[in-house]
């Protein structure tokens, strides 16, 4: 696009700066930034979702790499129930996905029901501080199998054992035939 064009479009000189690099304001990088964290639906972000308390159908947007938890107004997530510590838990991103550390909480930091001192975050997870329980979306991210585990262990461990029994009545007719 040439300069009178941008300027015919947007009613201002032409944002190219040298060599056609685009120039910003101060303030359009500010709006750009908020509707990147606005884009698409809110089920295209990063998110918990609360499930209990006063957080109950509330989202949380995870726009930092690391967040504290916790009752404290100064957490980066402010969390107003008795049972969470007031620095109860850290939300951290890198390059193997969201983590989450419990943060010495009186009542712990539980992630589908079992209590971790840390653990990786996946899309489904149930994450609980002390009574509230929160749900962990991570669009594109790879759903929790802890379900999918319970499932195929149900399916599995009737199928070993069917095989142990076939193998044992193998082995058996064997002996039977030594005799």
């Amino acid at each position: 696009m040439s300069g009178k064009e941008s300027m015919k479009d947007t009613g201002r000189e032409d944002p190219a700066g040298p060599q056609g690099t685009r120039v910003f304001s101060g303030e359009e990088v500010k709006k750009l930034v908020e509707s990147a964290d606005q884009a698409g639906p809110a089920g295209q972000r990063v998110r918990l979702v609360g499930r209990s308390g006063p957080l109950q159908g509330q989202e949380i947007g995870l726009r930092d790499s690391r967040l504290v938890l916790g009752r404290s107004a100064e957490c980066d997530v402010f969390i107003d129930e008795a049972s969470v510590s007031s620095e109860h838990a850290r939300l951290s991103r890198d390059s193997g996905g969201w983590r989450v550390v419990n943060l010495l909480s009186t009542n712990g930091t539980f992630v589908n029901g079992k209590r971790v001192s840390s653990a990786p975050l996946t899309d489904g997870d149930i994450l609980r501080l002390g009574r509230m329980e929160f749900i962990f979306h991570e669009p594109g991210g790879h759903r929790s199998d802890s379900n999918n585990r319970s499932v195929a262990r149900r399916l599995v461990t009737p199928l070993v054992l069917a095989g142990a029994v076939v193998v044992m009545l193998l082995a058996l007719g064997g002996l039977y035939r030594l005799i």
